[in-house]
């Protein structure tokens, strides 16, 4: 079929139509131009094929130009009789140029991308392959569209909005199993901004489905899984075999099998176990099979367990031992390991009433009073000084034998400034002492520790004294410039200059320039609100144009003379 008009008043937009995002962007102005310069391109439909819609043409390329001659004819520009020139094709072949006049463009949203590929295969003429030559696509990348076609509506509705990258969109078609795309989909749109990423969306399918490296696949075996009838999915945007193995279709027939069987071993594993621990009266199968869970406790019974702390119990194999000999019943529990063999875990099961005489109570260490910590800490110390004083007297004499350079290559970070030296680097060196060298200078180490910690009183005191003289200068520093009259222009406030408004107030910005925005500067309302939170109060200036001239106060009298 060729180009033939069509009135207005025919034409439908197809449902099929490969672009469903911003259908209405940019309307108006397109309608314009169309009245101004008339239709330059055709539209591209197809016809309706019973009697009810025998008469509409569905267009199915062209949405936009068809939704500006819709707008036109509200306009009274047109009417419904307006011939409209469209390239009438079968259904099939007016969905693939549509795609192929949008591809061409490279403007076409991702998603109305994959839900084109699923329309060309809708009718059933083509293949992946067939798509693939027409287009000029290769066949993994038709196959990719398509899977990606294939995600949970509201995940394209999303790409749709550029609420999702393609690469998140991607990471969820790992999966054709909308149920779980939508059950992560929902988890990551409740992370916000920082949700959707593609780490995160793999790893939650990676944990919600089976794959080859499963340790009931490897229990298993892949003969008997594909006997049965068992299919695998690949992932068509990365490997074909992950680190974890390629996904399995049917985890039920892995699942079932894998229970058969280990009914069928556990015999062997009870007969085992009895035979090394006689005691032993069952053993039961952890929940799904992988060793990881760990069975509910018998009623009666309690877990027998070696905490990392208890370094005074013996490994749980040796408990078991212990158990057996003693006569105590044993409930032990096997499962799955990861090579995907049945064994019988080292963790086991004894009656409640018997648990103590497995695993005795720890036997707590007699807690130590104040006075015997403040002892051992005061012996430490002094202990710390009597190395201190050899190393001091070895320093004085000769080193020889006695240093121990830290590393031969040493890290050169930021300088200190040392008297006489001026910028120097620090190289750690040890200098060696013996325990019995401390020993020896224990007598004098205790003369020298009580000298030091005088010496700290008398540094603290001094501290002290001179914090609580600095607040009461503080207040009385205050209290002079609340009293100052007229109050003073600038103020020297923490080593910031803030300047007095006309209402009163003051700020750490001038009057009148751009940093004085309420949001560039801070505001006090008044000099008391100013001198409130104030750590020290420094000069003044009775002006601005004082201030200016001598911002840093050279030559400027001191705030008590100020005051004065």
């Amino acid at each position: 079929m060729a180009i033939q008009p069509v009135p207005l008043g025919r034409l439908v937009r197809a449902p099929e139509n490969v672009r469903h995002t911003d259908k209405a962007a940019d309307v108006e102005s397109l309608a314009d131009d169309i009245a101004a310069h008339g239709l330059l391109q055709s539209l591209i439909g197809y016809a309706g094929d019973t009697d009810i819609d025998a008469a509409a043409v569905y267009i199915i390329g062209g949405g936009r130009r068809l939704q500006a001659l819709q707008l036109l004819r509200e306009r009274g520009v047109v009417d419904d009789a307006y011939e409209v020139s469209v390239l009438i094709r079968d259904q099939a072949e007016a969905i693939e140029l549509s795609l192929s006049e949008n591809l061409a463009r490279r403007d076409m949203n991702p998603a109305d991308e994959f839900a084109a590929f699923v329309e060309l295969m809708r009718p059933g003429t083509m293949s992946p392959a067939d798509i693939a030559k027409r287009f000029g696509f290769s066949e993994r990348y038709v196959k990719q569209r398509l899977r990606l076609g294939g995600l949970a509506a509201e995940i394209l509705d999303a790409m749709r909005h550029g609420k999702l990258t393609i690469d998140a969109a991607m990471a969820y078609a790992a999966t054709q199993d909308q149920k779980l795309q939508l059950k992560i989909f929902a988890a990551e749109d409740k992370k916000g901004s920082w949700g959707h990423g593609v780490q995160s969306i793999r790893s939650g399918i990676t944990n919600a489905v089976m794959t080859t490296g499963d340790a009931l696949f490897k229990f298993v075996g892949k003969a008997d899984y594909e006997k049965k009838g068992g299919r695998y999915e690949d992932d068509l945007f990365g490997d074909a075999e992950s680190y974890s193995g390629r996904k399995l279709i049917d985890p039920d027939i892995v699942v079932n099998i894998a229970a058969d069987r280990a009914h069928f071993q556990l015999a062997r594993i009870q007969a085992d176990a009895k035979r090394d621990h006689p005691t032993t009266s069952d053993v039961i199968l952890v929940p799904g099979l992988r060793l990881g869970k760990e069975p509910k406790a018998p009623k009666g019974y309690d877990k027998v367990e070696r905490p990392y702390w208890r370094n005074d119990l013996p490994s749980l194999g040796k408990m078991r031992e212990n158990a057996s000999d003693r006569g105590i019943d044993i409930v032990g529990y096997a499962g799955v390991d990861h090579s995907g063999k049945l064994v019988l875990d080292e963790g086991f099961f004894v009656p409640g009433a018997r648990l103590a005489e497995v695993v005795p109570p720890q036997r707590e260490a007699p807690r130590k009073t104040e006075a015997e910590w403040a002892a051992e800490r005061r012996a430490a110390s002094i202990r710390s000084v009597a190395a201190w004083l050899v190393a001091r007297d070895h320093h004085e004499e000769r080193t020889e034998g006695r240093l121990w350079w830290k590393s031969m290559q040493p890290h050169l970070g930021s300088t200190v400034k040392q008297d006489g030296l001026g910028e120097c680097y620090s190289i750690d060196v040890s200098i060696l002492v013996t325990p019995a060298e401390i020993d020896a200078r224990l007598e004098d180490a205790e003369k020298e520790y009580l000298l030091q910690e005088a010496e700290k009183v008398v540094r603290r005191e001094a501290e002290e004294r001179a914090k609580a003289e600095a607040a009461e200068a503080l207040v009385a520093r205050r209290a002079e410039m609340l009293a100052m009259d007229p109050a003073p222009a600038v103020v020297q406030i923490d080593g910031v200059a803030h300047f007095r408004w006309e209402n009163g107030g003051y700020a750490d910005a001038q009057p009148d320039t751009p940093e004085a925005d309420e949001y560039e500067c801070s505001f006090y309302d008044d000099l008391e609100e100013l001198l409130e939170h104030a750590e020290s109060i420094g000069l003044t200036w009775p002006s601005i144009e004082a201030w200016a001239e001598n911002p840093h106060g050279d030559n400027v009298a001191e705030p008590e003379e100020q005051a004065a």
